[in-house]
């Protein structure tokens, strides 16, 4: 297929187009925006990345408006969130002063990751912008990883059985995503397991990258 320069289908670019919108002069509509296009499941598949966190400390990229970010702070993970996004910082700032918690959030993207090697358990990202494809992100989130650490994807597309509305993409497309994650999981030396909650009528399966090596045991408190 080759639509365009990038042989991207016109779909995929305009929802590329619309999400960038949304990340930036229209970031003050984004959780009712996400709730209508989903049909209210929005939250449900974001927090299908949690049952998959591992170790205590977590960092979030391109943790948008806040509601995962202060949902781990709540549980007890040492969360960090980087987002690039000023409009977003500042939706997340006021969600995060409503609801209590203190959560370290720096303004930054995910191909340059501004922390040491080994500081992370778990990196999560739900509904990536498409920095998520890039391979510097793989390269980054794989040394800020310590051994054995993850990185959950959730949230990249939606499956169904039946066709699906089409906003939320044509099954083609969500093939291509996953070819491309595998592609992007092997580059960067991760294990990859895919998570699908089956009997749903649509489903945005969760992807768990494991990186190699032993991983040193928890101590108590960690997860």
């Amino acid at each position: 297929m080759d639509d365009g320069e990038h042989g991207t289908a016109w779909p995929a670019r305009l929802y590329l187009w619309a999400a960038d919108r949304l990340y930036h002069e229209f970031a003050w509509a984004y959780d009712v925006v996400s709730w209508l296009v989903s049909l209210g499941r929005w939250s449900h598949w974001r927090r299908q990345a949690l049952a998959c966190v591992w170790g205590r400390r977590v960092l979030e990229i391109g943790f948008g408006t806040g509601d995962l970010l202060a949902e781990m702070a709540g549980h007890g993970w040492q969360a960090v969130g980087l987002e690039p996004s000023p409009a977003m910082q500042r939706v997340a700032a006021r969600k995060l002063r409503r609801r209590g918690p203190h959560v370290a959030r720096l303004q930054g993207v995910a191909q340059a990751l501004p922390f040491t090697a080994g500081a992370f358990d778990t990196v999560v990202a739900t509904f990536p912008a498409p920095y998520i494809l890039a391979r510097e992100t793989w390269q980054e989130a794989a040394r800020v990883l310590r051994p054995g650490g993850r990185l959950v994807i959730a949230g990249l597309f939606v499956e169904a059985d039946a066709p699906l509305p089409p906003w939320l993409g044509p099954k083609s497309e969500a093939g291509r995503m996953e070819r491309r994650l595998r592609e992007l999981a092997a580059g960067a030396g991760f294990s990859l397991t895919v998570h699908r909650k089956e009997g749903a009528r649509w489903r945005s399966p969760v992807f768990v990258m494991e990186k190699p090596g032993s991983a040193p045991a928890l101590v108590e408190g960690e997860r």
